[in-house]
């Protein structure tokens, strides 16, 4: 059964873009590699060195498999890389492979990154500038066009006749950084005039996370990344991590409640949602308060790839807290398909390759049942914390798929690219009949008439599109 798919946080231009910095790449021809639409599927080499690695070293939601999974609309996310990913704690040429092979940024743009020159506010633009290129265009030896929307109505207006529809979002407001030093006041200086800026673009983004992986002089970030090379983390993510700024004593630094009321304001432009990944979670309990104080409380909140502290209890991951916050504001919670964040690497005894070379000899219907299911109890603690606060209500409606393909993340092996997302669609299908079938499920069989395929259908479509359609605007 083939079913219509939203998915509100892939990083489509990261590896691409990358290597668009080749001047021997033509990001308008599709046979590049430095094009949105090239294809690099996944070999049996690749497999094996991402279960040893924890990290997928191929393509996974370039535009022509996001064709291919039954994607309708993707939130693509732009993410100037943080130079905490060039600066790394290791040996700095092994490094400098490492990152290479680990993101596919592409060894030039990472030398790029370094360079004194280097400025995140640029960067931002350049890889706006590069996603609009092929706009309503069909690529040199391609046979498909993708089209950007900049609203909800435009989104609506689109679906009928264009088969994949694109909105922008941002990763990490040190974007708005103008410069490559985050602690810099000079580099921030024009903060007001940049972000009416991005506003401005002819598709504004429809949300920002406030965190990314590293210190921005905004916000206290979780922990994110594990990745260890000779016995050692690769990445220093510790400074301002889970710790107060000395400024203010707070997680939120004076300027981050600046980029805030900047974002949220409509009398610079359009509003920008704010997205709550990659907050710690103290920061998260101060961006609430500082909502409630400033009357921002109307506004939905989102998180766009996540999942619960239920399977995998970490800061980065959402509480009841976080959930309660998010339903009351009407907002949005993306569920991604990150083998740690869903409780994987927690759920099973061993070495992640070990368990790998298990699940090799079970049968397609297993593979699809086991993956799937990490994929499902997450959504289902959401759910049945939804249906607890209010029965009456849709206990459904917070959830879609917010899968973070093409991150820095170790996928659900059955799940590996867009490629897979029917397969998916009609495993959760499977799980959400098991669950009412079992006879002791919190929520009740067909609740206020959803059974059990419109519980897919929204998850994997019209809860986002009908949260699009009513906010970005």
């Amino acid at each position: 059964m083939a079913f219509p798919i939203i998915d509100i946080h892939f990083h489509s231009t990261l590896k691409p873009f990358g290597q668009s910095f080749y001047p021997n790449e033509n990001p308008k021809d599709a046979c590049s590699e430095a094009c949105i639409w090239r294809s690099d599927p996944p070999t049996d080499e690749d497999e094996v060195l991402e279960n040893l690695v924890g990290f997928p070293p191929y393509r996974q939601s370039d535009f022509s498999s996001l064709m291919r999974g039954g994607v309708n609309v993707a939130v693509v996310s732009l993410y100037p890389i943080e130079t905490g990913f060039v600066n790394p704690t290791v040996l700095s040429s092994l490094a400098r492979y490492s990152v290479d092979l680990i993101a596919l940024f592409g060894r030039k743009r990472v030398d790029y990154i370094k360079s004194p020159s280097f400025n995140y506010f640029k960067d931002l633009n350049d890889e706006y500038n590069y996603l609009l290129l092929l706009d309503k265009k069909i690529p040199t030896n391609g046979r498909s066009q993708y089209n950007l929307v900049d609203s909800g109505a435009a989104l609506t207006q689109a679906l009928p006749t264009e088969s994949l529809n694109i909105i922008v979002s941002i990763e990490g407001a040190h974007v708005f950084c103008n410069g490559h030093d985050v602690k810099d006041p000079n580099n921030w200086s024009t903060l007001d005039a940049d972000v009416r800026s991005v506003k401005a673009w002819k598709y504004p983004p429809f949300f920002i996370t406030l965190n990314h992986h590293f210190n921005n002089s905004l916000a206290s970030h979780a922990q994110s990344l594990f990745v260890k090379v000779l016995g050692k983390d690769l990445f220093d993510q510790k400074e301002a991590m889970e710790t107060p700024y000395q400024e203010n004593g707070k997680y939120i630094s004076p300027r981050g409640e600046k980029v805030i009321d900047l974002l949220y304001a409509t009398d610079n432009g359009r509003r920008i949602f704010i997205d709550i990944k990659h907050m710690a979670k103290e920061t998260r309990k101060e961006f609430y308060q500082y909502r409630a104080a400033k009357n921002y409380n109307n506004i939905p909140i989102i998180c766009s790839h996540s999942a619960t502290v239920n399977f995998y209890n970490h800061s980065l991951n959402l509480d009841k807290d976080d959930i309660e916050a998010i339903y009351n504001s009407n907002g949005l919670i993306g569920i991604e398909l990150d083998q740690r964040v869903l409780g994987y690497n927690d759920g099973e005894k061993g070495s992640r390759f070990w368990n790998w070379i298990k699940n090799i000899f079970k049968s397609s219907s297993q593979k699809d049942k086991f993956w799937s299911g990490y994929f499902w109890k997450n959504i289902l603690v959401i759910a049945e914390q939804c249906y607890t606060m209010d029965n009456t209500q849709n206990p459904w409606r917070l959830i879609c798929l917010g899968s973070d393909l093409d991150g820095i993340i170790n996928p659900l092996n059955k799940y590996r690219t867009t490629n897979e997302f029917q397969n998916l669609a009609n495993a959760l299908l499977a799980d959400v009949q098991d669950y009412w079938n079992n006879g002791n499920s919190k929520i009740p069989q067909n609740h206020l008439g959803i059974d059990a395929h419109d519980v897919v259908y929204q998850i994997m479509y019209a809860n986002a599109l009908g949260f699009i359609q009513q906010n970005y605007k």
